[in-house]
């Protein structure tokens, strides 16, 4: 079941799953009837973004999957007990349902990716299991990755020419209740 405004011819993205782009704003998104999909974004500037106080953020745009709206958040935060307190970039997947609808609730698994930039360097990966999201807890996210450690060449996930990351979740719904959906 797609929105009542109309959509665009469908189209594969990147990262090989269905898209459709929303005839006003020309950003693709999910079919809402799909069960999964990948959520991406870059980091611009990461240099900068490294450099600002602990709490700012970075969301990416929305991807619908089973009807509702993901983004991945991107935060900077400090690892307490190491010498200096250094930086890390935390990343949660957020479902950013509406807040009118007091009901939603779902079930997912997540793969979050830091994308490698350096060819032989696998992927950063944090898997999320069978998590329930409802308008009380509606992320899940943890300490990702010290950002010493990745804007570290060697790492390669860092891509100092261009100054940004790449981010990733692949999301599986299993069960999602809405409004809309009982």
């Amino acid at each position: 079941m797609t929105s009542s405004f109309e959509l665009r011819a469908s189209k594969k993205l990147g990262f090989g799953f269905e898209t459709v782009k929303d005839e006003k704003t020309e950003k693709p998104f999910l079919d809402q009837s799909k069960s999964n999909g990948t959520i991406s974004m870059e980091i611009e500037k990461v240099s900068e973004f490294a450099r600002e106080i602990v709490g700012s953020e970075r969301k990416s745009e929305t991807v619908y999957t089973k009807g509702l709206p993901w983004k991945i958040l991107a935060q900077i935060r400090k690892k307490n007990g190491r010498s200096n307190d250094e930086k890390t970039l935390d990343i949660f997947l957020l479902c950013d349902a509406p807040k009118e609808d007091k009901n939603w609730s779902c079930k997912c698994s997540a793969t979050l990716r830091i994308v490698s930039q350096k060819n032989g360097v696998s992927d950063f990966r944090r898997e999320l299991e069978d998590f329930v999201f409802d308008r009380k807890k509606n992320n899940l996210g943890y300490y990702a990755i010290f950002f010493a450690e990745l804007m570290d060449p060697e790492k390669g996930f860092y891509n100092e020419s261009e100054d940004k990351v790449t981010l990733a979740m692949e999301v599986t719904v299993k069960e999602a209740k809405t409004e809309e959906n009982p």
